[in-house]
C-alpha cells in the first residue's frame, strides 16, 4: 500500500506519517524526496529545498524581464517535475508513506493508494509551531499562514485541485481531536478495510 499525507503546517502531519511508516514497517518519504530529487536532477540540495512546495509565480509575471522571473519559473517547474519523477520511482519500489509534494495527485490511479489529509484547529497548530521553532504567537500565526499559502498554491498549480478539500482525499483527520496515535490507528484500520 502507498499512503500519501497532505498536511496543514503545524498539524503534526509529519509525525503522523513517521509513526504510520514505523507501524507498517515501510519507508517514509518527505525531505528524502528533496535529497533524491537533487541527486537525480544534478542540482544542489539547497536549490531543490528552496523551491520545495513553494508558490509558483504566475506565468504572466514569469514572462516579464524583471529580476530573472522567467528563469525562476522554469527552475520551479523543472524541480517539481523532477520531484514527481522521484515520487513515482520511489513508489515503484514498494509500500511507502509519502508526505506532501502533490504525491496524492502524482500517484493517482494506483489501486493501492490511500490519500490522507491531516489538519488541526488553529490554536493547536500555533502552539505546535511555537514549541517546534521557538516562535512568538504572532510569528507562529504568520508562519502557518505563509507555509499553508505556499502549499495550497503549489498544489493548485500542479494538480488543478484545491489543497485540503475533501474531494482530493480518501480520509481527512483532525490531529487536535485524535492525536498522532489516534490518526495512525485510524489510517491503519482504513488500510485493513480496503485490502
Amino acid at each position: 500500500m502507498i499512503v500519501t499525507i497532505g498536511r496543514q503546517h503545524g498539524s503534526d502531519g509529519h509525525a503522523v506519517a513517521e509513526a504510520l511508516a514505523k507501524k507498517l514497517g515501510v519507508p517514509c518519504y518527505s525531505k528524502e524526496i528533496v535529497d533524491h530529487t537533487a541527486k537525480s536532477a544534478n542540482l544542489s540540495r539547497d536549490v531543490v529545498s528552496s523551491y520545495d512546495e513553494k508558490r509558483v509565480l504566475p506565468l504572466f509575471i514569469a514572462d516579464t524581464p524583471f529580476f530573472g522571473a522567467s528563469e525562476i519559473y522554469q527552475l520551479n517547474t523543472q524541480i517539481a517535475s523532477a520531484q514527481f519523477d522521484t515520487i513515482r520511482s520511489l513508489a515503484a519500489k514498494g509500500d511507502a508513506v509519502f508526505v506532501g509534494r502533490c504525491a496524492d495527485y502524482v500517484l493517482r490511479g494506483r489501486p493501492d493508494l490511500l490519500r490522507v489529509f491531516v489538519m488541526a484547529d488553529q490554536p493547536f497548530r500555533i502552539k505546535t509551531l511555537m514549541a517546534r521553532y521557538g516562535l512568538s504567537e504572532d510569528q507562529a500565526k504568520k508562519r502557518a499562514k505563509v507555509v499553508d499559502k505556499d502549499r495550497a498554491s503549489y498544489y493548485s498549480y500542479y494538480t488543478d485541485q484545491t489543497w485540503g478539500e475533501t474531494e482530493s482525499y480518501d480520509l481527512c483527520l483532525n490531529v487536535a481531536r485524535l492525536g498522532v496515535d489516534g490518526c495512525v490507528e485510524t489510517i491503519a484500520a482504513c488500510l485493513d478495510a480496503i485490502k
